[in-house]
């Protein structure tokens, strides 16, 4: 389905020039032909700001640079609807950077109960009736300072999946690579 097709799907990009149409135009190449310049291979599909962008920063935005993104884009697009997932990860070590307390709690938790991979956040005033077949770890509220929102960053770099149910007690699973990196020696 295009950006056309029936589905109620809306096209929000825009078709830009790689080099430029015209004479005086961003990145224009006196050496190509005019059906060169209007082909497909000289096309790229970006989002409004983007072309705006490599039209008034053309020092920034090479014919060379925006080929890459072309090949990158297409190369993610094949893939893609071939159902594989792309996914674009964030480095642990800079999450430990962020929060290097709770990190070491977790890699502490982590190695004394290597199967847990559920988390809660709670005030330490507060109970938590947990499964014994399957240990929660527990992460304390008045502990750690912004502690659901570091829990949101640890989720946003595919550390956590939030998993919080009706109780409205913050509860995220740990991902296997997380949980990987943290049993890497220290």
């Amino acid at each position: 389905m295009g950006p056309d097709g029936d589905q109620g799907s809306a096209s929000i990009g825009v078709a830009a020039h790689i080099a430029a149409a015209s004479e005086g135009g961003p990145r224009y190449d006196p050496i190509m032909t005019p059906e060169e310049r209007s082909a497909p291979e000289n096309g790229i599909w970006l989002c409004q700001t983007c072309s705006r962008l490599i039209d008034v920063d053309v020092p920034s935005y090479s014919t060379d640079l925006l080929r890459e993104w072309k090949t990158l884009a297409e190369m993610r697009a094949y893939l893609g609807i071939r159902g594989f997932a792309i996914v674009v990860s964030r480095s642990f070590d800079k999450l430990e950077e962020k929060m290097p307390d709770l990190t070491a709690e977790m890699r502490k938790d982590i190695a004394d109960l290597p199967f847990s991979r559920t988390c809660v956040a709670m005030s330490s005033k507060a109970a938590f009736n947990g499964d014994p077949d399957n240990p929660t770890l527990i992460y304390y509220t008045d502990k750690y300072e912004h502690l659901v929102s570091k829990l949101k960053v640890m989720e946003n770099y595919g550390a956590l999946v939030d998993v919080t149910t009706k109780s409205h007690t913050p509860k995220f699973e740990l991902t296997e690579d997380f949980v990987e990196y943290l049993q890497q020696p220290r």
